[in-house]
């Protein structure tokens, strides 16, 4: 992989090329190439430019993209050789200029003159124009197809990709929806196939970024090309119109590269915030996306990522509250109807029917909603969903410390074993440990308003009380210390609710 001074040095010949690449405060020039140029060698050059947060590598074979990295995240997208004109992908193409904002390579044969222009915008996008004319004697299309990526996830972390491959996603926008394939990481001849179909952009997210390349002409076509289990082709094929002898078309195109937020999305305008969904639900992603929305208003405020978890969990509970103590309560009412439920059963033990009606009337009387304890919880559930998914999946929280946690989008690890724990691994990880302590004091104020139950049911909530902490504590303790702040927090005020209940029974 060369830089752009030594690929200057190598495709152009002037003598004072090497002075307009060097030095870091000298602006760099356009390079103009000679009259008739021709390549030193063959062999391919890769030279990288950067263009804000982004390090791009570029390649004369095909003069395409071939791979972008992000420096501000140290991530490298498993997507490469965007926009690859079929036919000419193993063509050496000259470079025509280089400068701060622009990369134009060109190549030329007896049919066609092909240019590739890239517009580096400092940003996380690249807006890119392909000119083609035709350089023999008669009219003629251009029908060679363009390959607009390849997923390439061979080069990911394996502990990575199978931790995340759920979230791997390839998503077509067309006019009408979005065609998402969700668990893209497994390629195979299934997933060959050619579609008529009005592509407005091509995209590929993972758990955290994101790659998309929109066209600005109508694109009627897409195809996908499994090249093996973990390489998958998607191309599409230019406008087709015919171009007369020494005319030219232009096809423009704008790539995005970066993370899943929705500013950095939109500033793009070409409507590629759309990919960003954390359920296929559209009434659950509505949620979600509310408390993506409030977590962003109070980083504003509070600029610690930390915080506002927490925060968020104060918000979310408080909201919860009356429908929480709500349930509480009425578990309560319920388990002290026990002993009268109990009494009925035995009475009528022979009597099916009858029981149904003295219980009716028995829950009637005492105005107790059998179905109050579960109602609200149920009621909760698709908020605990939406906050799952969006402490998992928002990039807000990658790379962000708090108090000993380096990483809120990892696990805390406090420490390091000198070995293995089996489905646990090899560090220590506090927060799902200060979880099961908290959940487990919160089932032991739980029991001591279960005296009019049966011994059965009183042996049951015990085991209950120890098995449940564990359970979620070993099923928590590789998850994201953010969410895992964020339930610890919500647990501890669970608590405190459960010890106002217990006040109010005695």
């Amino acid at each position: 992989t060369k830089s752009a001074d030594d690929y200057a040095q190598s495709s152009v010949v002037k003598e004072d090329a090497d002075n307009k690449f060097r030095g870091s405060d000298q602006k760099r020039e356009n390079i103009v190439k000679e009259e008739s140029p021709t390549p030193v060698t063959t062999q391919e050059q890769v030279f990288s430019e950067r263009s804000g947060p982004l390090t791009i590598d570029f390649t004369d074979m095909g003069g395409n993209i071939k791979s972008i990295y992000d420096e501000k995240h140290q991530y490298a997208f498993p997507v490469k050789n965007y926009l690859n004109i079929q036919g000419f992908e193993n063509k050496p193409f000259l470079v025509e200029k280089i400068s701060d904002k622009k990369i134009v390579f060109s190549y030329s044969d007896q049919e066609w003159q092909i240019t590739k222009e890239y517009v580096l915008n400092r940003n996380h996008n690249v807006d890119v124009v392909i000119k083609i004319k035709n350089l023999s004697n008669e009219a003629k299309g251009f029908k060679h197809p363009v390959e607009v990526f390849t997923v390439d996830l061979s080069t990911l972390d394996k502990n990575a990709q199978q931790a995340d491959q759920a979230l791997f996603e390839i998503s077509l926008k067309t006019k009408d929806k979005i065609i998402r394939k969700e668990n893209s990481s497994n390629f195979n001849e299934k997933w060959n196939k050619e579609e008529n179909q009005n592509i407005e952009w091509f995209g590929f997210r993972d758990r955290y970024f994101a790659t998309l390349v929109k066209t600005s002409q109508d694109v009627n076509k897409y195809t996908m090309q499994a090249v093996s289990k973990q390489k998958l082709t998607i191309g599409t094929e230019l406008p087709q119109k015919s171009i007369a002898p020494s005319e030219s078309a232009s096809f423009a195109f704008t790539l995005y590269a970066g993370p899943q937020r929705i500013d950095f999305l939109k500033e793009a305008g070409k409507g590629f915030e759309k990919i960003l969904v954390f359920s296929s639900w559209g009434w659950l992603d509505a949620i979600a996306k509310a408390i993506y929305f409030t977590l962003g208003f109070l980083h504003k405020i509070i600029p610690v990522w930390g915080l506002c978890i927490i925060l968020i969990s104060v918000i979310v509970y408080g909201g919860m509250y009356p429908l929480t103590m709500k349930s509480m309560m009425s578990m309560k009412k319920m388990q002290a109807l026990q002993p009268k439920i109990n009494a009925l059963r035995e009475k009528y033990k022979n009597n099916p029917e009858k029981l149904n009606q003295e219980t009716v009337l028995l829950y009637k009387t005492q105005q107790v909603n059998p179905l109050g304890g579960c109602l609200p919880m149920l009621l909760q559930m698709p908020i605990f969903i939406g906050l799952y998914q969006v402490l998992w999946r928002s990039v807000y929280f990658r790379g962000e410390k708090f108090l000993w946690i380096q990483d809120l989008s990892m696990p805390d690890r406090l420490f390091k074993f000198p070995f293995t724990i089996p489905f646990l691994g090899e560090y220590f990880n506090i927060l799902p440990l200060i979880m099961m302590a908290v959940m487990f004091v919160q089932q032991k104020l739980n029991l001591k308003t279960t005296a009019g139950s049966s011994p059965e049911q009183q042996a049951q909530q015990k085991m209950m009380a120890i098995f449940f902490p564990i359970l979620l504590g070993f099923i928590f303790y590789n998850f994201s210390s953010g969410l895992n702040l964020y339930f610890v927090v919500f647990y501890i005020f669970s608590a405190l609710s459960q010890w106002h209940v217990t006040r109010e029974t005695e």
